[in-house]
């Protein structure tokens, strides 16, 4: 057991003196990475507006953003923008300092989206970026900020160490993340933008969840592929909300079995289209279900107001509903206690 535990220890050090000496060795290619996002790379400054939200207060700070567009489009994460500051003041790559404002806030995916003046008659190339299924586990990535110095970027390495984390909602890396690149670019080592930094948490669907994690080399990015759909909805100033079904499983057969409703809530969107408790889930859409987490996960990622086709059987009959997924309110999940005591009947 010993000699195990040795040489695990043994692989990790290796693995990571060679991460390290490679990262050295490449020091060059990361600093041109980093160069090729800097001019769309923006710091954010808030002022006023002061809110506290949970334990936390939202106060005066900076944050990082990316400049997505020449009509002055800014997408950055919600952690420091919580409340509605006074002003919001943006400094850029050149060191053009603008005023903007908040348009529409992403509230599945924690961003918000910011404008400032356009950009008209300025050449500003297409953002070069990642699809999700290019992404590898194990590849070197690199968080970039804009937030601890006016006058140049700070910059975290580490691997891609999770795919698919939150409900399917987000990359996972060991680098370094937290409110001093939070909104910035996670990238590969070519400078491709693999998503946005935010704080998520698969326990809460508050803003501020998951930015308890940022020093336990646990730091989420949305991908920027989920992000470019939504774009132009924001732009119009609509909020996008988190959706939700009104269905729900036995929490001990969430990764075994088949997808069998537990329950299902009176006038929510799952009773409105005609499930029922006993109906076993199939495919949502064109993705199969095998097991209850895949539907889950398939409803988590999904915005308020979005349609999606389940197809179920019932009674040993395949049938097929549409169901408009509802707002969903936050319901922080609570850690069960390892052990519980069972009360005796009659007590």
């Amino acid at each position: 057991m010993v000699g195990q535990e040795v040489s695990n220890m043994f692989r990790f050090v290796s693995f990571t003196l060679f991460f390290l000496i490679s990262a050295a060795a490449s020091g060059d290619g990361v600093a041109d990475a980093v160069k090729s996002v800097v001019p769309r790379i923006v710091r954010i400054e808030t002022i006023g507006g002061h809110e506290k939200v949970g334990r936390e207060i939202a106060n005066d700070g900076t944050t990082t953003g990316i400049l997505l567009d020449q009509e002055g489009f800014i997408i950055t994460g919600s952690f420091n923008i919580l409340h509605d500051p006074n002003a919001i003041l943006v400094l850029f790559s050149d060191g053009t300092k603008k005023t903007a404002k908040k348009i529409a806030v992403d509230r599945l995916r924690m961003l918000t989206l910011l404008k400032t003046n356009d950009f008209s008659g300025q050449e500003m190339p297409p953002i070069p970026y990642r699809e999700k299924k290019s992404v590898r586990i194990g590849e070197a990535c690199i968080a970039v900020g804009e937030s601890l110095s006016p006058s140049e970027p700070n910059v975290a390495l580490g691997v891609i160490s999770g795919k698919d984390r939150i409900w399917g909602k987000a990359l996972q890396t060991d680098a370094a993340v937290g409110p001093n690149n939070y909104g910035g670019p996670l990238i590969d080592s070519a400078g491709k933008i693999l998503g946005i930094l935010v704080p998520l948490s698969s326990m809460s669907d508050n803003v501020a969840a998951g930015a308890e994690m940022y020093d336990a080399g646990v730091g989420m990015a949305v991908p920027f592929e989920d992000i470019l759909p939504v774009v132009p909805k924001l732009k119009e100033g609509k909020d996008l909300l988190p959706g939700a079904a009104g269905f729900s499983f036995k929490e001990n057969k969430m990764f075994v079995g088949d997808a069998v409703i537990d329950d299902v809530m009176p006038e929510s969107a799952a009773a409105k289209a005609g499930l029922k408790k006993g109906d076993k889930i199939t495919k949502i859409d064109d993705s199969p279900v095998t097991a209850a987490m895949d539907a889950v996960k398939n409803v988590r990622r999904r915005y308020a107001g979005e349609t999606l086709k389940i197809a179920f059987l019932r009674d040993g009959t395949e049938q097929t509903v549409s169901l408009t997924t509802e707002e969903r309110k936050e319901k922080t999940r609570q850690r069960k206690p390892r052990m519980t005591i069972k009360k005796e009947d009659g007590n």
